[in-house]
């Protein structure tokens, strides 16, 4: 079995919610505290990326100037993780809904925000690496090579110190990722995403359109699927129709060894930077099968990995401890750590259990 190069961290998980979606005043500083680092770190982890949402904060008017309000946070974020020992992403994140689209214009932000933070950061502990952009989507792959090839010179120009991550068009895929720009450059880490297969993983998701695609079992199953949505749509006409194909273990693995491969041909990390499977809709024992099933297929082959997500919809915290209704009206910190984790997701995941 081939061996990817190894990437500095290996393991850890996403901190969503905190900075996207919303705009700079509606941010809570406080939305995650030191004990969030400290928690994840017992879990065994050794990294945690942030997605941050810059085109929730950052306009034209002004520059594009990142408000002291975030950069307060993010200085906040690299003195705890230099205390602790975590790696941190900082990720450029993006609108990821199925209809949303990322055009040329992207360029505009990204250039002068990852300035100002590759000017800030210059300096800091190798503990904080950059991820230039989350998932571009629905542009043509040159042009988004183009964009990211500028962008990646522009800030090593800056900061030579620092591992920049970066993903291929196609949303962060393989076949984005395979036709990458080669970077000559000794710390550059290569990324994509997996959350295949995606009928089962997404199922019930309303931002792509799948609420009613539910009760999907995992591996496929003919006596176990559901029925078909009445009058269904083109989107869930797909899912069905490919599911028997999609929706097995052999369908899985099949992915794995091309990741390697690409690193091996690179000379350079991979890394894995969202997997996740929905757990509002999804059986639990299925998804913790799916979990287990990826997680040993990225650890078998040297592949670090980051899961979507930590306390989300996406995340390791036990679903049946508190409704989503509750978590919406309540806020993230309702979830007790470590009681209200989803001890078989942690195991699935190979993550320390031995908590108290």
């Amino acid at each position: 079995m081939k061996q990817a190069l190894a990437a500095p961290f290996k393991r850890g998980v996403n901190f969503t919610v905190w900075l996207e979606y919303r705009p700079t005043d509606e941010i809570n500083e406080d939305f995650f505290c030191k004990k969030d680092f400290e928690n994840v770190k017992k879990l065994g982890c050794d990294v945690v990326r942030l997605p941050i949402h810059f085109e929730n904060f950052c306009k034209a008017e002004d520059g594009y100037k990142i408000p002291d309000k975030i950069f307060r946070i993010m200085d906040k974020v690299v003195n705890w993780i230099e205390e602790l020992g975590l790696y941190i992403i900082f990720d450029f994140h993006n609108s990821t809904t199925v209809d949303s689209q990322t055009t040329a214009s992207v360029e505009d932000i990204l250039v002068p925000v990852w300035i100002q933070i590759a000017e800030r950061y210059k300096d800091s502990s190798e503990y904080v690496i950059y991820e230039l952009m989350n998932e571009p989507h629905g542009i043509e792959i040159p042009v988004w090579n183009g964009i990211i090839a500028r962008l990646f010179d522009k800030v090593r120009s800056i900061d030579t110190k620092h591992y920049i991550v970066v993903g291929g068009a196609d949303w962060n895929s393989f076949n984005g990722m395979k036709q990458l720009p080669e970077f000559k450059d000794d710390k550059v880490i290569y990324t994509f995403h997996f959350y295949d297969p995606h009928t089962f993983t997404h199922q019930g998701a309303g931002w792509c359109h799948m609420e009613r695609v539910v009760g999907i079992p995992f591996p496929y199953s003919a006596e176990k699927m559901p029925p078909l949505p009445e009058n269904p749509t083109e989107r869930e006409l797909k899912c069905f129709e490919t599911y028997p194909e999609n929706g097995t273990i052999e369908a899985v693995e099949r992915f794995f060894e091309q990741y390697a491969e690409f690193s091996i041909e690179r000379n350079a990390p991979v890394y894995c930077g969202e997997f996740g499977c929905f757990a509002p809709t999804t059986n639990p024992e299925e998804r913790a099968n799916w979990y287990r099933i990826v997680t040993n297929l990225l650890t078998e082959r040297n592949i670090s990995r980051t899961s979507w997500d930590y306390y989300g919809t996406f995340g390791i915290f036990d679903m049946k401890k508190h409704t989503w209704q509750e978590v919406r009206e309540k806020g993230m910190g309702i979830w007790q750590f470590p009681g209200d984790l989803n001890m078989d997701i942690v195991r699935a995941m190979g993550l320390n259990d031995k908590l108290d």
